[in-house]
């Protein structure tokens, strides 16, 4: 019997390799630093003629702490797991990944699929023995170092609050340059006077949102105005000038997450910071419009706010739902204002329909304007207190003048007194369960 011992024949094939890059900003000095690595990648290449690039991966602008958001990066491994490379070749470990964590699970992962990763400067190759030890030692080193530029960076920024320096942000209305801070976009800080000019006239913001839309107005970071971003351009203190700086702050430096400052640090205001486009009375009014219409804070105070109080105890009119009550052959839609807030009486109620019309009376009788509706902006600049009393309002002007109106009502019963009563009887069915009522805004019901 003959044996013959047939040797294996190895086929040769070219080693195909791909090189990682990555810079942390999208700065001029860090993209040429980009294009410094890529090029050190191919002149490598080109001396060992059994390799073949497969591809040169790069991520621009995006922290090494995080691997989610390194799209270059999740392409690469996923062509590892896909069977197109054999071999990384990447130029340190901070390059790789910052977290020590992300760094040993990814090379682990590589290996257990055949590919190997050849860190440069470190001169570590994770197809060598120890190689592990030595990468989990170094990748600690790395991920300290990113604590300690995140920290460095942190106390810049605090630095700069604490001098009143402004970070240059996008905000509509403002552009700025590499060397000046916010400057007045004319053609757009019209469109943010007449949005802070609509609102306090009584425009809802999805009134003023639908119109901006069917006028093609494009906002600062999208296609589309929605209700959220007029919302957020009424309680931004950019618009008169100021600035309110460190609003938010980076939970730590593996996150990268943003936390919206409640407290846990110091904010600095910073007065007249840069060119106002609202005047700050009427950015006051809208603080004061947007918070008597916050529904969070329970039934909206608009527009009369705290100027009515009750003529028996004293105490401030408080706003709210009548549920839809009908008075004479009208529906009351706009609830009515009542001596229901804490320690208040209960026994005065006027419906609000009736009280606007005596309002708006005694408005056109002192200026000679008769006003579509009552709006806290001018009650705001013409009126120092309203008295309301059983059948009347008396209001005293700022200009020192006061007027008597009569309120005008179809019925003695919807009168304030004996509607109160009528109303008040109404809530002890309600509370007792003889009624049933789903309206969380009802008068009385707090």
């Amino acid at each position: 019997m003959v044996v013959t011992k047939i040797e294996p024949q190895v086929l040769a094939r070219r080693k195909r390799v791909a090189a990682y890059c990555r810079v942390s900003t999208d700065k001029d000095a860090q993209l040429e630093s980009l294009e410094n690595q890529m090029e050190a990648f191919r002149y490598r290449l080109a001396f060992h003629r059994d390799w073949e690039l497969v591809n040169i991966y790069t991520d621009e602008g995006i922290t090494g702490t995080q691997v989610k958001n390194r799209t270059a990066f999740l392409r690469m491994i996923s062509d590892c797991e896909n069977g197109l490379i054999d071999y990384i070749i990447t130029k340190s470990i901070s390059r790789f990944a910052r977290n020590t964590l992300d760094c040993i699970n990814y090379v682990r992962h590589l290996q257990s699929i055949g590919v190997n990763v050849y860190f440069e400067k470190e001169g570590i190759d994770t197809g060598e023995s120890a190689s592990e030890m030595i990468l989990t030692i170094m990748a600690s080193f790395a991920q300290e170092e990113s604590r300690s530029i995140s920290e460095n960076i942190k106390w810049g920024k605090r630095k700069r609050f604490e001098e009143g320096k402004e970070a240059k942000v996008p905000i509509y209305g403002y552009y700025h340059t590499k060397d000046e801070g916010y400057i007045v976009n004319k053609e757009e800080a019209e469109i943010v006077s007449e949005i802070f000019l609509r609102y306090a006239h009584g425009e809802t913001r999805r009134s003023i949102t639908d119109d901006l839309n069917a006028r093609c107005i494009k906002p600062a970071v999208s296609d589309r105005w929605n209700h959220w971003q007029i919302d957020k351009m009424l309680k931004n203190e950019r618009y008169i000038g100021d600035a309110v700086l460190q609003k938010s702050y980076t939970e730590n430096h593996l996150t990268h997450k943003i936390i919206r400052n409640s407290g846990e640090l110091p904010k600095f205001y910073v007065k007249d910071a840069h060119e106002a486009i609202i005047n700050r009375h009427l950015f006051e009014q809208v603080q004061k419009i947007l918070s008597m219409k916050n529904v969070k804070k329970g039934n909206i105070s608009y527009p009369y706010g705290e100027m009515l109080r009750c003529p028996y105890c004293g105490s401030i009119l408080v706003h709210g739902s009548l549920n839809d009550f009908t008075c004479g052959n009208m529906r009351i839609r706009n609830g009515g204002w009542g001596c229901y807030g804490k320690g208040g009486c209960r026994n005065y109620l006027v419906i609000q329909d009736y009280l606007d019309n005596a309002v708006i009376k005694a408005y056109a009788k002192e200026y000679g304007q008769k006003m579509k509706s009552v709006e806290f902006y001018w009650l705001d600049d013409s009126v120092e207190r309203i008295n309301a009393g059983e059948s009347s309002v008396s209001i005293v002007w700022r200009n020192g003048e006061k007027t008597e109106e009569k309120m005008e009502f179809p019925k003695e019963k919807f009168s304030p007194v004996p509607y109160s009563r009528f109303y008040n009887f109404y809530l002890e069915r309600v509370k007792s369960g003889d009624r049933k009522n789903k309206n969380i805004f009802l008068l009385g019901m707090e």
